[in-house]
């Protein structure tokens, strides 16, 4: 009986272990398009990022956003921060070149906490022109205020 019991410990712990490492695997995972690479943002919790836009969202509004790109970049980051986990936003990012990225949801840089922060990287440059993001309330109760 201790025998079993402790092959089932064995087979517990290897089972939790292999399930984190599905989880991180997660995070690390990268969508890449035609020389973009969108990942989960460098920017950690407690890091400062300069938020443009402050806005609020009900349930099934859509609202629109834009950034101008005028100069020569490799890397474009995207922090959608509503900071409430009980509501869900999603997100999708036009790019001036044509590329829909997205759409993306809380869980897309591997972490559910009311935020969505992704980097676009392209090392032959990111397009110039405006860059398009769509903030769809997906699941709202009530008013949401988020940055982005």
């Amino acid at each position: 009986m201790l025998k079993k019991i402790g092959i089932i410990t064995i087979l517990l712990l290897l089972s939790a272990s292999l399930a984190a490492a599905a989880v991180s695997e997660e995070k690390i995972n990268a969508t890449k398009i035609d020389g973009y690479i969108v990942e989960p943002a460098a920017v950690k919790d407690g890091d400062i990022s300069i938020q443009t836009v402050y806005a609020t969202i009900t349930q099934g509004q859509t609202n629109w956003h834009s950034k101008d790109v005028t100069t020569y970049i490799t890397s474009l980051n995207v922090d959608l921060n509503w900071g409430n986990p009980g509501n869900s936003l999603r997100l999708k990012i036009y790019s001036p070149d044509g590329y829909v990225f997205g759409p993306y949801f809380d869980n897309a840089d591997g972490v559910i906490d009311g935020r969505i922060n992704l980097d676009i990287r392209n090392p032959n440059g990111i397009a110039k022109g405006t860059w398009r993001y769509e903030v769809y309330g997906y699941s709202v109760i009530g008013t949401q205020g988020y940055y982005i």
